[in-house]
């Protein structure tokens, strides 16, 4: 069987230099969205035989990452292939809806957000007479919320990763308002606002407006990208957290409710390691339970870069050489008897699931330490769906993709106690740093108006 390889994205790369204090951090509600990044870089080295980067980064940057990642093998695509690709990715992430049905996002990007546990709203800020348009989030209390920064935290990384990339096409979605056809970007949305309200006075500067609509667009042509660079290299991806949310959302717009319930299946309880709905001809869909591996590998080390080197050494053992061995099968099933293939190889996988948990689970003062992973296997792709477009470099190919859930990640984080501590130790301060300012609106306002602000009407 070949060595299972999987490709890296910059991101994540980018974010394990922060938390490894290479790279000062400037932003400090990114720090746990850098944590994430490193979940990420060290369940690819457990899961992989080999690991690879695309090397595109521009040359003030390219020699320190280079050094820094010495067990990854980094090759320059070929420059036609490069540009090909993002080119297609460009134009899928345009052609993503960043929809707003009255105040709220609806449609494709709603999806998004519920992989994000986050409710946007555009709002009126109220201030004495003026009043200044806000992209704000919706919070069950204003006074306690972390999750909140903690995601925009993970916008707050993506926006220096096109700037360290080399020149890319325009990847910005297309603006659209229900009853509102005219409107398609940003600027027509806020100038279409504006003449609707004459006490209008600006737009207030701790609006996410801009960071969301770039963030999504970025998600969808990084999503793009990296799928279809990593097929051509016959490698599975391991995607920034960001990227991870964007495709579970496309597996909720494709299959509404299958992924909810999936997920908050394995939440629900602590017996089962994995849960799956598979269809008569052989197409599944399935959310798997494993151990939080950073939470392990700090409790057994002192700072991020021991544990990098400790994930090195465990690769080899049988237990991750077999969960590769049933990832990758699921890679290679027959169209005959695929269902009765599938249902093997989730049984087996199940129980490796289960004996990693037993392993390496750790439990903190919040309890276990464990994350959801959404999985699709058998897929034949069709032309039309959100899945068939971002997958188009596997069209009616079986094949199968992992995505952790970000919410249960980030949920993992909060809760690694006095473990925390020793995952930031080598974090390096920017000389000035900020932490993220967004607008909040309580929950039981949605729908309602007080003197501090309301809910857009279109």
């Amino acid at each position: 069987m070949a060595p299972r390889r999987i490709l890296i994205d910059n991101a994540t790369l980018g974010g394990v230099e922060r938390i490894t204090g290479r790279v000062r951090t400037a932003s400090l509600d990114q720090v746990d969205n850098d944590v994430l990044c490193l979940e990420r870089l060290v369940t690819a080295i457990l899961f992989s035989d080999e690991l690879i980067a695309v090397d595109d980064y521009k040359d003030s940057y390219r020699a320190q990452r280079l050094k820094a990642f010495d067990y990854v093998r980094f090759q320059k695509p070929d420059p036609a292939v490069r540009k090909s690709v993002a080119e297609e990715a460009a134009a899928f992430a345009r052609g993503m809806m960043f929809s707003f049905d009255g105040a709220e996002p609806a449609a494709d990007v709603a999806a998004f957000f519920e992989a994000l546990r986050i409710e946007p709203q555009l709002r009126w800020d109220i201030f004495v007479s003026s009043e200044y348009l806000t992209l704000a989030l919706l919070v069950r209390d204003t006074r306690h919320a972390s999750y909140e920064h903690r995601i925009d935290g993970a916008f707050t990384g993506e926006t220096s990763d096109p700037e360290r990339s080399a020149d890319l096409p325009d990847h910005t979605p297309t603006i659209s308002v229900v009853s509102r056809p005219a409107i398609g970007d940003v600027k027509e949305l806020v100038r279409a606002l504006a003449s609707g309200n004459p006490t209008y006075a600006g737009t207030h500067a701790n609006s996410m407006l801009d960071r969301l609509v770039f963030g999504y667009g970025w998600a969808a042509e990084r999503s793009y990208f990296y799928n279809a660079l990593a097929d051509r290299e016959a490698a599975d991806v391991s995607l920034a957290p960001l990227r991870d949310a964007f495709c579970e959302s496309c597996c909720r717009i494709d299959h509404p409710g299958q992924v909810g319930s999936l997920i908050e299946a394995l939440k629900r309880t602590t017996r089962k390691s994995l849960e799956a709905i598979l269809e008569p001809d052989g197409r599944a869909r399935f959310a798997m339970r494993l151990p939080f591996f950073v939470s392990y590998l700090i409790s057994k080390t002192d700072n991020p870069d021991q544990c990098i080197e400790l994930a090195l050494s465990f690769r080899s053992r049988p237990e991750f050489a077999g969960c590769r061995t049933l990832l990758d099968n699921l890679h290679h099933l027959s169209p005959a008897d695929r269902t009765r293939e599938i249902n093997g190889i989730l049984r087996h996988l199940e129980q490796a699931c289960a004996d990693l948990m037993r392993r390496y689970e750790v439990s903190t003062h919040g309890g276990p330490q464990y994350s959801v992973s959404l999985g699709l296997s058998g897929i034949s792709i069709g032309t039309s769906a959100k899945l068939s477009q971002l997958f188009r470099s596997y069209r009616n190919r079986p094949f199968a993709r992992v995505f952790r859930n970000i919410a249960q990640d980030m949920l993992n984080v909060e809760r690694m106690g006095i473990l925390h501590d020793r995952i930031r130790s080598s974090l390096r301060e920017h000389p000035s740093p900020r932490w993220s300012r967004i607008s909040m609106a309580p929950r039981a306002l949605r729908q309602r108006e007080n003197e501090h602000g309301r809910p857009v009407d279109f």
